[in-house]
């Protein structure tokens, strides 16, 4: 009776492997590298995207009434309990709408991922990779899988509902997007060159 056998992998596989997990941390020549339009495209991007996440969350709001998530949300419960700031001290009206300034954080949080991102692009190409989608991944995990739920910001990941998975998900898709569509265009028309990975002489940029 024979008996199932493991194959080790080969050479060849473990080559391949090899060859994949080094190119995700290929560094970019530090001759082609331009740290200061990184950092002023990035607040440009931070700025805008910002924007483009509120839009997503139009058409998909990202949290419930029930239980009150709608209105104490991840940013109110990070200024009120984190920061010891009371949210709703301060509004103001427009067009005759009462607005809070918890989307003061929004701004910000977006700032800080955009210009982390500018800035890391410049070093490692593969940040970029599927024009910004793959960061945005990354960065729904990082926050709404791992930081908030530990920080209480949020109620454990079996708890939340589909449509704020999708809603999440979405929303840091067409951020990230639209991190890159600016940071790219910008970085190029600024410096007149293609990004630090791409060769200067390559016709197609």
């Amino acid at each position: 009776m024979s008996q199932s056998q493991s194959h080790p992998s080969s050479p060849t596989e473990n080559g391949k492997i090899h060859a994949l997990w080094s190119s995700l941390w290929r560094r970019t020549d530090p001759l082609r590298r331009h740290y200061g339009v990184a950092l002023w495209v990035g607040v440009l991007g931070g700025i805008v995207s910002a924007f483009v996440k509120w839009g997503a969350e139009v058409p998909f709001p990202p949290r419930t009434f029930s239980g009150g998530r709608d209105e104490f949300n991840p940013p109110y419960l990070f200024l009120r309990d984190y920061l010891g700031i009371d949210p709703t001290a301060t509004v103001y009206t427009f067009s005759e709408h009462i607005i809070n300034p918890v989307m003061v954080t929004h701004i910000v949080f977006s700032l800080v991922f955009a210009i982390g991102y500018c800035l890391v692009a410049e070093v490692f190409p593969k940040i970029k990779m599927w024009q910004g989608v793959m960061a945005g991944l990354l960065v729904t995990v990082a926050v709404h899988g791992i930081s908030f739920p530990l920080l209480g910001l949020t109620p454990p990941l079996s708890q939340l509902p589909v449509e704020e998975y999708v809603s999440e998900i979405f929303g840091h898709i067409v951020w990230f997007w639209s991190i890159e569509i600016i940071r790219r265009d910008m970085r190029n028309r600024i410096t007149h060159e293609p990004d630090p990975e791409v060769p200067l002489s390559q016709p197609f940029r």
